[in-house]
């Protein structure tokens, strides 16, 4: 979530993740063929795509309290707009995975729940040496399981570090040595 706290009552505003470049990402380091290079270029577009996302979020131009403003405008009785009777709506709406973060080197955890039943919460702390997760899921008739989706996060941590030190190592080499 952004922050949102610069405008009267604001607290946050949601900082979807899935863009056009977070998919060409995804895309390109399942590619079997793309080169270190290539799937580098990928993260730095995505992470540039969402940093933007992020500040426009922040700056009040986000667009999920617009629509929660409006919805929760509505009468009772009044007929809803189209848009929230859309089934993208309504499917967009449902928080498989809600996150939030709180980078300090001061905190040693803390938590954050899931916010619906078939869903992840995972709150997570940026330090200077290290990433902390705390990832929740209910026990349930949904079968999630916390320690794979950690395991798969770590997995893919892992192979972004590898891509950007393959690279940096590259570029060195290729530098002259004197």
């Amino acid at each position: 979530a952004a922050a949102t706290r610069a405008f009267a009552h604001g607290r946050t505003e949601t900082c979807r993740s899935v863009s056009t470049e977070s998919v060409a990402f995804c895309e390109q380091f399942e590619a079997a063929t793309a080169s270190a290079e290539t799937k580098l270029a990928a993260l730095q577009a995505a992470v540039k795509a969402h940093s933007t996302y992020a500040k426009m979020c922040s700056e009040g131009k986000g667009v999920d309290r617009h629509l929660l403003g409006l919805r929760l405008s509505l009468r009772p009785g009044e007929e809803k707009p189209k848009i929230f009777q859309d089934a993208a709506y309504t499917e967009s709406s449902h928080w498989y995975l809600s996150t939030s973060q709180l980078s300090s080197e001061h905190f040693e955890g803390w938590g954050f729940s899931e916010v619906v039943p078939d869903g992840y919460g995972v709150a997570y702390t940026i330090r200077k040496d290290a990433v902390i997760l705390h990832i929740a899921a209910m026990k349930n008739e949904f079968g999630l399981n916390s320690d794979h989706l950690a395991h798969y996060i770590k997995e893919a941590a892992t192979e972004m570090r590898a891509v950007v030190l393959a690279c940096k190592l590259k570029e060195a080499a290729a530098k002259p040595k004197l």
